[in-house]
């Protein structure tokens, strides 16, 4: 039997991955639909939109690592996942000269670092608390990443369709393992 204090830190840590799940999965399909079908792929817009995603998930993942999985062996891990994505964000806003090639690397190691910490974290949880989503999430960002680094000297209108492609599947694959958490907390909650 679990204890009260369990049960409701249980669905705490639910209700916040759920609510970071579907934030940056909305976050990202928007910002991967806006580079698609936005006809002027500037670099600089290029750059600041996906910084705008990186800093917003990147606080957003930092935040929910120290107030909803403290408790949990792998917090440390989604903290530097949130501050790298932070921090790679506000390099891509604030750094306007940036180059293709260097937004290109940015982008493409922050996915696979994220894809990296993403598949380290999955073996920490258990088969029930979602191990097989955030090994697959973990496995498509980091082939996203690499996709988007096997072309540094892409055109704008390369890049910016790869990058929109690649931020709206991940925006997708958020929004269904938000929907999956929310079937779980619901299921939990049913059954107590």
């Amino acid at each position: 039997m679990t204890s009260a204090a369990e049960d409701r830190s249980t669905m705490d840590l639910l209700r916040g991955s759920r609510i970071t799940a579907y934030s940056i999965g909305f976050i990202s399909l928007i910002a991967g639909l806006v580079l698609l079908f936005r006809p002027d792929r500037k670099e600089s817009i290029i750059a600041i939109i996906i910084g705008f995603l990186f800093v917003v998930s990147g606080f957003g993942q930092a935040a929910e690592a120290v107030t909803t999985h403290r408790r949990g062996t792998y917090w440390g891990l989604l903290l530097i996942r949130g501050l790298i994505n932070f921090g790679f964000g506000l390099a891509l806003i604030f750094w306007t000269d940036a180059t293709v090639t260097v937004i290109v690397w940015l982008v493409g190691l922050d996915f696979v670092i994220t894809g990296l910490i993403a598949i380290v974290v999955s073996f920490m949880l258990g088969k029930d608390g979602g191990r097989g989503a955030l090994l697959i999430e973990g496995l498509v960002t980091i082939a996203i990443g690499v996709i988007i680094m096997a072309w540094p000297e892409a055109t704008t209108n390369v890049l910016g369709i790869v990058i929109g492609i690649g931020l709206a599947l991940l925006g997708l694959l958020f929004l269904f393992s938000g929907y999956q958490l929310s079937k779980v907390k619901a299921t939990l909650t049913s059954g107590s």
